[in-house]
C-alpha cells in the first residue's frame, strides 16, 4: 500500500520520523509551503496538488483542515481522505486503511478510529461479564480484575461538601477514625451525612462497638475484620461486607488465609482479604510477595490492596507511582485498591481511576499497557520533539527588567480560577481560567503598562495557568518545577555551535 501524506513545514519533521517506523507500507511525505497544517483548506491543498501526479493508493490530509477532503481526490484522481488531529497518530490511520476502515473526507480520522477504539465501551462489556463476587449497595466486587473498584479513605475531619470532585472516579468512600477515638454518635451523624451526600460508605475504626455502629448508620464495607474484633463482629456479620486484615504484622499471609477461612465457618458471606502492603523499605516486596500467596491460596475471595501505604510514604510524584501499583495489584488478580487523597497524594482518585481503565483494558486484551487509548502522560511525552533554529541572538544571562512606573501586579492562583490584581492609577483584578485572555483583558483596560511589563504579566499568568491545570502551589516570581535539564550543558553546546 502507498500513501501521500500532505502537511506544512512545521509538522514535516514529526511526520518524517513517525513514518520512518511504519512497515509494510510505503510513506511519502508531500509538505506545502505553510506552516500550520491545520490552517490550511481543502481548496488551498487541491490547487497545490493539481499539476502533480502521484503514485499513491490514498492521500491523507491533516485532520483539521477547513472543508471537504473530495476536493483533493477530484484533481487527483487518488482517494483522499482526513487523517488524525495529532501527527504522530499516523500509524494509527495506516492501520486502519489496512483493515479496510472507511475514513472520511470531512471528519478527522480520530472519530473514526475512536469508535473502534471506545474505552467507554470496552469497559462497559467488561462490566457486564465481570466474575461477581458479591453484591452490596449497588457495588460489584469482582473476584478478579477487570474490573476494579476503588475505595478512598478519608478522615473525620474531612469537610464532605468538597467530596464532589472524587465522585465520579471512586466507588467506596471510607470514613476513617483515629486509634483511640470513641464517639458513638459522631461515626453515627457523620456515617449518616456521608449516605445522604449519595456515597457508598465504609467505615474504618479500632473500636469494634464504633464498627457496628457505622454499620446500623448505613456503612457497607468494614475495615478492618482481624483476629481482635472477630468475635464482637459476628452480630453484623450479615449486614456489610468485611475486609479481612490481620492486626499482627507478622505472617500476615497466613493470619489472613486463616481468618478467611473461620470468617466462612461463622456465616461471614461478604468477605475481601486484604494481607497488609508494607510501605517502601519497610518489607514492601515481601508484603507483594504475601499478597501472591494469599492470591494463589484463596482463589474465589476478592481481595484489597491499600496502595495508599505505599504513595503517602515516598516523597515521589503518585501519578507513575499508582500505575504501577494498579499493574502489580491487575498481575497478580487483586480486584480493589484503597487510596488516599492528602498533600501529595491529592488527585490520586483521578490517576488510580485512569490506571484501572488503562490496566483493565490490557489485562482483557493480553497486551501492555501501552498504546491503549488511554495513558496517564501529564508531564511527559511518548516521543520527544525539538525544533532546530539558528539564532541571531543568544541570551546566556539575566536581563534585568526596566520598572513600570504606572503600577504593578500581583498574579495569584485560587480555587476556582487564577488571575491578576492590577494596583496603579486604575485597580482592577481580573480572574478566569484562561491566561491569554486574563492578559488581552487587562492590556485593552490598562493601556499604558509598558512593553516589558506587559511580557512579564505574561510569563507570570502562563506559569499561574499551568498551576491551576497542575493544582500545584504557584509563587509569583518563583519556579513551578525543579529543573532537569543541565543550563550550564545546555550553554556550552550553544558556544559550539556558534
Amino acid at each position: 500500500m502507498k500513501v501521500l501524506v500532505v502537511t506544512g513545514t512545521l509538522a514535516a519533521p514529526i511526520l518524517s520520523e513517525v513514518a520512518k517506523n511504519i512497515k509494510d507500507t510505503k510513506v511519502e511525505i508531500k509538505v506545502l509551503n505553510y506552516p500550520v497544517a491545520s490552517l490550511m483548506s481543502t481548496k488551498f491543498i487541491a490547487e497545490n496538488l493539481k499539476q502533480t501526479k502521484f503514485d499513491a493508493d490514498y492521500i491523507l490530509l491533516p485532520g483539521l483542515v477547513y472543508g471537504d477532503a473530495k476536493i483533493v481526490e477530484e484533481v487527483t484522481g487518488v482517494r483522499t481522505f482526513k487523517g488524525t488531529e495529532e501527527a504522530w497518530d499516523l500509524p494509527r490511520v495506516i492501520e486502519a486503511l489496512k483493515n479496510g476502515i472507511q475514513l472520511s473526507t470531512t471528519e478527522s480520522a480520530d472519530k473514526i478510529i475512536g469508535k473502534m477504539d471506545n474505552i467507554e465501551e470496552k469497559l462497559r462489556k467488561m462490566e457486564e461479564e465481570a466474575k461477581i463476587s458479591f453484591e452490596i449497595n449497588g457495588i460489584k466486587i469482582t473476584t478478579y480484575p477487570p474490573p476494579f473498584r476503588i475505595f478512598l479513605e478519608i478522615d473525620n475531619k474531612q469537610e464532605f461538601e468538597k467530596l464532589d470532585r472524587i465522585r465520579k472516579n471512586v466507588d467506596v468512600v471510607v470514613l476513617g477514625f483515629p486509634v483511640g477515638h470513641y464517639d458513638l454518635d459522631e461515626v453515627k451523624n457523620k456515617v449518616k451525612q456521608l449516605v445522604d451526600y449519595g456515597y457508598v460508605v465504609g467505615i474504618d475504626a479500632e473500636s469494634p462497638r464504633e464498627l457496628k455502629e457505622g454499620v446500623r448508620a448505613g456503612a457497607s464495607f468494614v475495615f478492618n475484620l482481624n483476629e481482635n474484633n472477630f468475635e464482637e463482629l459476628e452480630e453484623i456479620r450479615k449486614e456489610a461486607a468485611f475486609v479481612v486484615a490481620p492486626f499482627n504484622t507478622e505472617n500476615r499471609g497466613e493470619i489472613t488465609i486463616d481468618l478467611v477461612k473461620k470468617a466462612k465457618q461463622k456465616g461471614f458471606d461478604k468477605l475481601i482479604a486484604d494481607p497488609v502492603l508494607s510501605p517502601p523499605l519497610r518489607g514492601l516486596v515481601s508484603s507483594i510477595i504475601g499478597y501472591k500467596y494469599v492470591r494463589e491460596t484463596l482463589q474465589d475471595i476478592p481481595i484489597l490492596m491499600g496502595i495508599l501505604n505505599v504513595t503517602e510514604l515516598i516523597d515521589a510524584d503518585s501519578i507513575g507511582m499508582n500505575a504501577l501499583l494498579t499493574a502489580i495489584a491487575g498481575e497478580l488478580g487483586i480486584s480493589n485498591l484503597l487510596i488516599m487523597e492528602k498533600g501529595k497524594t491529592r488527585w490520586s482518585s483521578w490517576e488510580v481511576s485512569q490506571a484501572t481503565k488503562m490496566i483493565s483494558v490490557a489485562l482483557k486484551e493480553n497486551r501492555l499497557p501501552k498504546d491503549i487509548g488511554i495513558d496517564l502522560l501529564v508531564l511527559k511525552d511518548k516521543r520527544r520533539f525539538r525544533e532546530s533554529f539558528n539564532a541571531d541572538v543568544i541570551v546566556n544571562r539575566r536581563i534585568e527588567p526596566e520598572m513600570d512606573n504606572t503600577g504593578f501586579a500581583k498574579i495569584f492562583v485560587s480555587e476556582d480560577g487564577f488571575g491578576v490584581e492590577w494596583i496603579g492609577k486604575n485597580k482592577i483584578t481580573i480572574k478566569g481560567k484562561d491566561g491569554l485572555s486574563i492578559g488581552r483583558e487587562l492590556i485593552r483596560r490598562v493601556k499604558d503598562i509598558s512593553k516589558e511589563h506587559a511580557v512579564y504579566i505574561g510569563y507570570e499568568l502562563a506559569k499561574a495557568e499551568i498551576a491551576y491545570q497542575l493544582d500545584k502551589n504557584y509563587i509569583q516570581d518563583k519556579p513551578l518545577f525543579k529543573k532537569i535539564i543541565n543550563d550550564n550543558l545546555h550553554t556550552e553546546h550553544d558556544k559550539k555551535r556558534g
